[in-house]
């Protein structure tokens, strides 16, 4: 193996072991959320193992982690991002804003949703929206 393969795949063991502690999850529920084993998660986090293609999809999927930024470290353009955003609704921009704050609220605690709790507050933000929107008739 080469030297820079050997660098990839150290980088992506860091990415992926930062996205768990970031998210405050242990590494039973990390590789639960991948739907592999423990051990075989900590060989990943170890640089051991490479991650699937179907632990991509799902960390992608539970987490909203970018498949560029776990396997090649790149993030989307920020100024491409905003310029979608513009691009939503007002509905849209006032759930993102929303979904934003309390992100950053839970963030000071280390305390990250999954996407079945993250499915629940928007439903719950949602319904916010629409009342406000009644309101202001």
């Amino acid at each position: 193996m080469g030297k820079e393969f050997i660098k990839d795949k150290l980088d992506t063991a860091v990415r992926i072991r930062q996205i768990r502690e970031n998210a405050g999850l242990t590494q039973e529920a990390f590789a639960e959320i991948l739907g592999i084993s423990l051990s075989g998660y900590k060989k990943i986090e170890n640089a051991e193992n490479q991650i699937s293609l179907n632990g991509l999809r799902r960390l992608k999927r539970e987490l909203h982690v970018s498949t560029d930024y776990i396997l090649l470290g790149e993030d989307e353009n920020l100024d491409a991002e905003w310029d979608r955003i513009m691009c939503y609704t007002d509905s849209d921009k006032m759930l993102l804003m929303l979904r934003l704050l309390l992100y950053f609220t839970k963030a000071k605690d280390s305390t990250f949703y999954l996407r079945n709790k993250q499915d629940s507050i928007d439903e719950t933000i949602l319904h916010v929206i629409d009342e406000f929107k009644k309101r202001k008739r």
